[in-house]
């Protein structure tokens, strides 16, 4: 099998688990779901990382140009964070702090793309 192939199976395969323990982190916790819908939500972000690692080789599958390289590892790991919090406010509920860190979250992924396409190109 060509290395891109296997890449991007083992991203998607990191980014079903991340969608899936982001969805019921109860799967790997046995902490009482917080009464706090902030908090509640919260508990899910952390297995966006595992989301973000997975979309990196599903993208962006060469280590060079550095720039390039460093540019999608941010935006794949915001995207990530991102999937994992709107899995939050889908499945916890929805407070006004959390849709100012999704607002957060795109502010600071829009320079990353536009970084990668640029130092691509």
């Amino acid at each position: 099998m060509e290395s891109s192939v296997i890449l991007r199976l083992v991203g998607g395969v990191l980014i079903l688990a991340g969608i899936l323990l982001a969805a019921n982190p109860e799967l790997v916790s046995n902490k009482p779901v917080p009464e706090d819908t902030f908090a509640a939500v919260e508990r899910r972000i952390w297995w966006g990382l595992i989301i973000g690692v997975g979309f990196l080789p599903m993208f962006h599958q060469q280590w060079g140009p550095w720039g390039a390289t460093l540019a999608a590892t941010g935006s794949s790991l915001m995207l990530g964070l991102l999937v994992a919090r709107l899995i939050g406010i889908a499945l916890d509920g929805s407070v006004a702090k959390q849709w100012l860190n999704v607002g957060i979250e795109l502010v600071i992924m829009v320079p990353l793309v536009w970084w990668y396409f640029r130092a691509r190109a």
